[in-house]
């Protein structure tokens, strides 16, 4: 999958308030991830807040898809209630870098 988004010039990341330690024993479990996972640990949740998912009350990320272009606007954002569809992830990757 992660290739797909290569192929339309996007970097897939995984993000979450979890620690180093978290994300690499999730990784492990899940046998690894072809993609960097980011730790928005500290201060606690300042890059979801600044994308507006955040949920300071709950103390975590609404689980959520958001592209940003090359100069770190977002283009993209949706709550993930669900499956994401990859086929329209994509397509709105190719709209924003083309």
């Amino acid at each position: 999958m992660v290739d797909r988004f290569k192929e339309v010039d996007t970097q897939v990341l995984g993000v979450s308030i979890d620690s180093k330690h978290s994300h690499k024993n999730w990784a492990d479990s899940l046998g690894g991830v072809s993609f960097p996972l980011l730790q928005d640990f500290h201060p606690k949740g300042a890059m979801a807040s600044s994308y507006g998912n955040y949920l300071e009350d709950k103390g975590k990320i609404a689980r959520s898809t958001v592209i940003v272009d090359k100069n770190g606007i977002v283009r993209y954002s949706v709550l993930a209630d669900g499956e994401r569809i990859i086929s329209e992830l994509l397509a709105e990757c190719k709209k924003i870098n083309s």
